[in-house]
């Protein structure tokens, strides 16, 4: 999309509706004498359009603005975190100013936040989407240049900057593999997002590369939650033969995790070696130290922002395109050979915990 397009106008929307410019406007800042029916209409073809409310003629995409917008799930998520200070720093290296919004991995909420970046008259937009971006969204943010950042949605289109799940989650799985595991569980996001389905393939085909069948049954998948990490390795730990190793491929299900593990008095890596996708500061010092999927932070940022730059001052659309990182693996002390009867152990440890708390 070229940053110099012209704004949709409400004469826009009145033309083709064949009304009266004064009735879009009124429709449009809900006047009780418009009728319902027209309020719809005018708004449904205003999202579609891209116009924005309160929006001065032809003046959006002159180049005036100085905001951009960055929309995460989830700022407690230590990579999130991260690369929102990181992005900060890189726009106002380039004189601009970020706001940021969370959507909660929420797509109403998510449109909400992109409403608001318009009607701001942001110059662009970085943003890690939501499973299902709402209708008005994806209409918005084709008027905007847009970067998806660390996932990415079909629909969106634009440019994308990624990690390289699929073979960061098999470089952890193979890792595992080669110290002896054979009963490895995976847990990780819903395969309803680009990264969930990533790190699921990257495990699936690191199992399938030494002649292994997938087990679903040692698959977890769910929301990048505490809570469902620790259910998630409440319901490996039960399984028939347990598990001896556990690729975590979400950093806010790792949390539940290490919560559970505790809990259940399960020895990492005695017991159980983890694998955790993304390093957090604290996984080198954690206790054991976390073997870890990292991934390059300040680059992925840097190219994410310099892309959204290269948009906003474009004077030419430019074609969808892809930035793909390597992530690298780094071992540390929560892996180890699998020892005898380890599986044994931990589900006993769990049968013990259950048993005290049903007293």
């Amino acid at each position: 999309m070229s940053a110099n397009r012209p704004s949709v106008t409400i004469k826009d929307v009145a033309n083709l509706l064949g009304l009266a410019h004064t009735t879009v406007s009124r429709a449009l800042n809900d006047h009780p004498k418009i009728s319902q029916d027209t309020k719809d209409r005018v708004r449904a073809t205003a999202d579609r359009l891209g116009y924005i409310t309160n929006l001065g003629a032809r003046s959006m995409r002159v180049g005036s603005s100085k905001l951009v917008g960055l929309i995460v799930p989830d700022v407690q998520n230590e990579f999130y975190g991260a690369a929102a200070r990181a992005m900060a720093q890189h726009c106002a290296q380039h004189g601009y100013q970020m706001m940021l919004g969370v959507s909660e991995d929420d797509a109403q909420r998510e449109e909400m936040h992109v409403r608001s970046l318009r009607e701001a008259r942001a110059a662009g937009v970085l943003i890690v989407p939501c499973a299902s971006p709402t209708a008005t969204s994806i209409a918005f943010l084709r008027h905007v240049p847009t970067v998806q950042f660390l996932r990415s949605h079909a629909k969106l289109g634009q440019r994308s900057v990624l990690a390289d799940d699929l073979n960061g989650v098999a470089s952890g799985t193979e890792h595992l593999l080669g110290l002896g595991h054979r009963r490895i569980g995976f847990i990780g996001g819903s395969t309803d997002i680009s990264t969930g389905r990533g790190r699921l393939a990257g495990y699936e085909s690191a199992l399938r590369r030494r002649g292994l069948t997938v087990d679903p049954s040692l698959v977890q998948v769910g929301p990048p939650q505490p809570a469902f990490g620790a259910q998630a390795i409440e319901a490996l730990l039960e399984q028939a033969g347990g598990v001896t190793a556990l690729i975590v491929a979400s950093s806010r299900q790792l949390l539940g995790v290490l919560q559970a593990a505790r809990r259940l008095q399960v020895d990492i890596p005695g017991s159980l070696s983890l694998v955790a996708y993304g390093d957090a500061d604290w996984f080198e010092v954690s206790q054991p130290s976390i073997t870890a999927i990292s991934l390059p932070v300040s680059a992925m940022c840097e190219r994410a922002t310099q892309a959204l730059f290269d948009r906003v001052e474009s004077a030419t659309p430019t074609r969808k395109s892809d930035s793909v990182f390597p992530t690298q693996l780094v071992v540390r002390a929560s892996t180890a050979r699998p020892q005898a009867a380890a599986a044994s152990r931990v589900r006993k440890a769990h049968a013990a915990v259950t048993r005290q708390a049903a007293r």
